[in-house]
Parts: structure tokens; sequence; C-alpha cells
């Protein structure tokens, strides 16, 4: 399935808007040409412009929407701007084949490694504490759906700064990656101007914790009793219940993971085995946090009890 090209934010809706509902000819060719320029300034080529105008201008559904305007109904020309502006950002995407390192990958997240990215974490270029594991089960943003979902197989990523969800190495200043020359393999065929570039990859197995540390039992033992414990399916199997309002256990079976998953973690780093930044390595997301994506977020009372909140 096609990945959905996103309209770039900066994209002046409100002057546009106005340009549209006048449904004069005039007023739609300038909201034509200020959208390709912001679509073009997101992508950093703005010198494209006067090509890719004239490339747009040759297309059989621009010159029927030109030559149509003024006549159609306002609900036609919604339609049909919509479709424009698709167009508009894949001709735009199209105009330019190859990496202007603009970091706009690097903006709205992290890879997940693969096999061939084994070595990254071997040889200590990326390290337990910048990385974290999606669990099979969980529900988490899907890079390939683009949108939240139940995790299939287990995906170790590169972490998000938690102010905007960029990836850690992505030094905004210059638009660089800090570990460009050592970069993970999806970076390396990740091509933004090509949506199918990763398709292959989807389906390449991805790496996991066991792989990696085949050889350290004492840490699998650990993970092993932690993934028996806290099961992200099981969690997901009572936010249902509750859901359909059916088993009134659930709540408590919930309160219950939770703190196991908080007491294991608080162990683990008082006896020194491991570090607070590594533990969304080796045993994947809080369970707090992933309570988060049904909607929920705990709360822990002086007393030490927890109770689940609605956010918002």
């Amino acid at each position: 399935m096609k990945q959905q090209i996103s309209h770039p934010a900066t994209i002046n809706l409100t002057e546009i808007t106005q340009l549209l509902d006048s449904g004069r000819k005039e007023d739609f060719i300038t909201a034509v040409e200020l959208a390709l320029r912001q679509v073009l300034l997101s992508l950093h080529v703005e010198g494209y412009f006067d090509h890719i105008i004239r490339k747009v201008r040759q297309e059989t559904w621009y010159q029927y929407l030109e030559a149509t305007w003024e006549i159609l109904k306002p609900q036609v020309r919604t339609r049909e701007w919509k479709t424009l502006m698709t167009h508009l950002v894949e001709i735009s995407y199209n105009s330019r084949p190859y990496c202007v390192r603009c970091g706009e990958c690097c903006l709205h997240g992290s890879p997940s490694l693969h096999l061939e990215d084994a070595a990254l974490v071997i040889e200590g270029i990326l390290s337990p504490q910048d990385l974290y594991t999606l669990r099979k089960g969980e529900r988490a943003k899907l890079y390939a759906e683009g949108k939240l979902g139940m995790v299939r197989h287990e995906a170790i990523k590169i972490k998000e700064k938690e102010e905007n969800g960029q990836c850690i190495f992505y030094l905004e200043k210059g638009r660089e990656c800090a570990i460009y020359q050592h970069r993970p393999l999806q970076c390396q065929l990740q091509q933004c101007w090509d949506p199918e570039s990763l398709k292959e990859l989807y389906n390449k197995e991805k790496l996991s914790r066991r792989y990696l540390l085949k050889e350290d039992e004492a840490k699998l033992k650990l993970i092993s009793v932690h993934d028996e414990r806290c099961k992200p399916e099981e969690l997901d199997a009572l936010f249902s219940s509750i859901d359909q309002g059916g088993d009134e256990t659930a709540l408590d079976r919930i309160l219950e993971i939770l703190r196991y998953d908080t007491t294991f973690r608080a162990l683990l780093t008082e006896k020194g085995a491991f570090r607070v930044e590594e533990l969304d390595f080796f045993f994947g997301r809080s369970m707090q946090e992933i309570v988060r994506a049904y909607g929920m977020r705990v709360d822990r009372h002086e007393d030490g009890t927890y109770h689940l909140v609605f956010n918002g």
C-alpha cells in the first residue's frame, strides 16, 4: 500500500482559503502559485519554482481546473483543491530525486533497527541508553501506516526527544545527523521524495533484544521474567474488557501490572544492575507510558497507591 504524503504544515491556509473562496480564476492561479512556493520552501528547494510551475501548467488536470474553476460549485472546488494539493506535493518531491539533507525525515521520529544494524550496537556506536524497545502487542504509532496500531513484531528504535519527537541524533542548528556516517539501514534507504523507497524494508527482519543479548543469559532471564509478568497483549485485552463493560477485575489487574513494572525497574536500578537510561531498551517502554495510548495516565498517591485517570 502506498504511503500517503502529508502536506507541509507551512502552507498559509488563511491566505489560500481567502483566494479560493472568491471563486475567481485569477485568484485560483495565485493560490496554486502560493501553495507550490510553500511546498518547495518546506523541501528546501525554492529555486525549483519556475521549473515546476511550468510542469504543473502542462498537466491536463490543472488545465481543466483553471478553465472551469469559476463555474464549479464550492463543495466541488474544495474537493478538487485537495486533489490538486496532492499532485503538487508529489510533483515537488519528484523534482529532486536526491537527498538535500533537509532533516524532514528526522523531525518526525526515529528509525527502527534491522539485523544489518547489529554492528552499530555491538561496536558501541549506539548504546542501550540511546535505544528503546517496542514489544509485541504494544500500541504505538506504526511508521508504515502512519497511525496508532498494535506492534506485531518486536522493534528496537533510536530514542526521540521528549519535547518534539525528533530523533535524538538530529542536530537542529545545522540540520545534520550526529551519526550520519554510521546511520542505520532505514536512514540510508529512506528517500522522502519516494514514499515507496522503504516498502521492501518493512518486511525485513528487525533487530531484537534476544539477538543482541544471546550471550548474556542473566539479562535474557530478567527480560523473560518481565515479559511474562508485563505483557502488552494482556494490557490491551484488559482495556478492551473495560471498554465493553466486561470483567470487573480488569482494572485491578491493570494496576497490578503497573505496580509490578514500576517496582521491577526501581529494584534493578537501586541494585546498580542497570542505569535508568537503559531500562527502555532492555525492558521496553514502561507500562505507565504504554497506558497513555489508551487515553489514560497513572497517578500515584502519597500512600503509594496507583490510580488510572483519563487524560484531558
